[in-house]
């Protein structure tokens, strides 16, 4: 999946040793097995932590004309050296790669096998170009019936 992502406001904070970061999903596409759907918007709350550490939470709804696809993840990635300081300064972290919880609610024929599997999103989050670019790897066997 490659998500648009772009900053609703300036970084908030910090507040502790923690800045959050309202970010707005604005478009996309999701590529599944024989399928490609686009992303209708979302958002991305995400917090940076004063270790640098990146956790991205984000809901997004996606488009697809046999049955809409909400997708949700979570998950924390190691930013570069100074991240936290840029990031005060208004500036997303550069390429930073993540690994993310995944879960998909789908009534979609395409997707409804992967409603509530885990699945494990593993890519990177650019913050320059505001793009998460990631592949989701079901944890669990695909039944093809489904």
């Amino acid at each position: 999946m490659i998500i648009n992502v772009e900053g609703l406001v300036s970084p908030i904070g910090p507040a502790g040793d923690a800045v959050y970061v309202p970010m707005r999903i604005s478009g996309g596409r999701i590529i599944g097995v024989d399928v490609e759907s686009r992303v209708i918007g979302g958002s991305d709350f995400a917090t940076m932590h004063a270790d640098e550490a990146f956790e991205h939470d984000g809901r997004l709804v996606v488009g697809d004309p046999a049955g809409d696809i909400l997708i949700s993840y979570f998950g924390v990635s190691q930013a570069a050296e100074g991240a936290y300081d840029e990031l005060l300064d208004g500036t997303l972290p550069r390429e930073t790669p993540c690994r993310l919880n995944v879960q998909v609610w789908s009534t979609s024929p395409h997707w409804r096998a992967l409603n509530r599997k885990p699945l494990l999103g593993v890519g990177t989050f650019e913050g320059s170009s505001g793009t998460l670019d990631v592949v989701v790897l079901s944890v669990v066997g695909r039944d093809p019936g489904n």
